[in-house]
């Protein structure tokens, strides 16, 4: 069952206890080769480091800056080595595996799969500033306008899964996404292309607190407004046509410190 899955992991700073919870609670039963896990690191301390390349040799994307969340997610999926398995599993540093087993955890997973495109913890927001425009301009945009919806329904980004192939269908994430926000959207791309969303956070913690509370885990390091809030379509559309960036060569992100793609 894990062949059907690629786990991907981003620790941040100098936080080795909620690296050590995640990391350890994905690799306590053995079950996960290294070349199923992949791991991105934000300006992490010396130990998370150490840990992160036990782990997953070979397939460690290292930022001595915080280069952001979306950002190294799009390096880690879009960059040398491209995504084979079914599905891709995303997993923040603040959420962890509370199964003790993440062999038997996957195979909930993947019948849960069977019936959704993606799943994750299901939550709703309201639409802030100019996100409805925002998604007017997308190309993903189908036609089913946001004005009709008070909220945007979407699965929280600390954890989800998701059908590997949409992934690269929708160039996700986008090269403009860069730290907040990128979930939400992502939720309303599924709503206009008619992506099944399903509810799912059986046998793990997502943006966990210390006493496993979900969504709960404080905000760390850098903060911005969500994706959308302040959309400005000339300023987008200047952007557009002044950046023509292939898929995983991010001009705005500083190449890794180390990464080695295990083929």
């Amino acid at each position: 069952m894990i062949d059907n899955f690629t786990i991907c992991v981003l620790l941040y700073g100098d936080h080795f206890d909620l690296a050590q919870r995640c990391l350890g609670s994905l690799l306590r039963d053995g079950a996960i080769p290294a070349s199923h896990l992949r791991i991105g690191l934000n300006a992490v301390c010396d130990r998370s480091r150490e840990l992160a390349y036990q782990a997953a040799p070979g397939n460690v994307w290292e930022y001595n800056e915080n280069c952001h969340k979306y950002p190294v997610m799009r390096e880690m999926i879009h960059g040398i080595s491209p995504i084979q398995t079914p599905y891709t599993m995303w997993f923040d540093d603040d959420s962890y595996l509370e199964h003790p087993s993440l062999r038997e955890w996957l195979v909930a997973v993947d019948a849960s799969m069977q019936g959704a495109d993606m799943l994750g913890s299901l939550y709703s927001i309201k639409w802030q500033g100019k996100q409805r425009e925002f998604v007017r301009s997308q190309p993903w945009y189908a036609g089913k306008d946001p004005v009709t919806r008070g909220e945007i329904r979407f699965a929280t980004g600390g954890w989800w899964t998701l059908r590997s192939d949409l992934l690269y269908r929708f160039d996700y994430p986008w090269t403009f996404l860069d730290h907040r926000g990128g979930d939400a959207m992502l939720g309303e791309l599924c709503h206009q292309q008619n992506l099944r969303l399903k509810h799912f956070r059986t046998g793990v913690k997502i943006n966990a607190d210390a006493s496993g509370r979900e969504s709960k885990a404080k905000r760390r390091g850098f903060d911005q407004l969500p994706i959308g809030v302040d959309f400005d379509p000339g300023v987008a559309a200047a952007l557009n046509t002044a950046t023509s960036t292939p898929p995983g060569l991010l001009a705005a992100v500083p190449k890794p410190r180390s990464r080695i793609i295990e083929l």
